[in-house]
């Protein structure tokens, strides 16, 4: 599944395009997952008329993109380009940014962690989405703001808490 698939969710003007860089990204399976993952989370951020773009990509390409923008010079899972912080929604829907995930940075994590892929791949999907709305982890306070809100959308599909370690 190499390739753009562009998607409207229901009648709430949700349009998703997943950008599929990376073969390993076309065998998931959590597709339906992701995109009722990313309506709770625009839901919850009041940008029911969205559009964004996740990019599905691998760690070359994690490594350049995080290299120029955030002079980082290593993969990393995930990264947020909101297209504005400050977004007042009045059309049908209006693009609010893109996230890119990065295949082999979420599978090593996950493996590391104990987590499945999926599990794991949409946490950070939500985190980034999140990031997207404006939210981040700079700061105590809105660190403990965004896992929370990261908790209560991934128990309502079906995530268990990820912050709390199930040996």
């Amino acid at each position: 599944m190499k390739g753009q698939k562009k998607l409207l969710i229901d009648d709430k003007n949700i349009i998703i395009n997943f950008d599929v860089v990376n073969e390993d990204w076309g065998k998931l399976k959590a597709y339906g997952m992701a995109y009722e993952a990313i309506k709770i989370t625009l839901n919850k951020c009041d940008k029911l008329s969205s559009e964004i773009t996740i990019r599905l990509t691998d760690e070359k390409e994690m490594r350049t993109l995080n290299r120029k923008w955030r002079n980082k010079d290593s993969s990393t899972n995930v990264l947020a380009f909101p297209l504005n912080n400050n977004i007042n929604i009045v059309n049908k829907s209006e693009y609010i940014g893109d996230v890119v995930l990065s295949y082999n940075d979420i599978k090593s994590e996950a493996i590391e962690r104990n987590i499945t892929f999926i599990d794991h791949m949409i946490h950070i999907l939500i985190h980034g989405v999140l990031h997207l709305c404006g939210y981040d982890h700079l700061k105590k306070k809105d660190e403990f703001i965004m896992i929370n809100n990261e908790k209560l959308i991934l128990d309502k599909v079906g995530i268990k808490d990820p912050y709390i370690s199930y040996n």
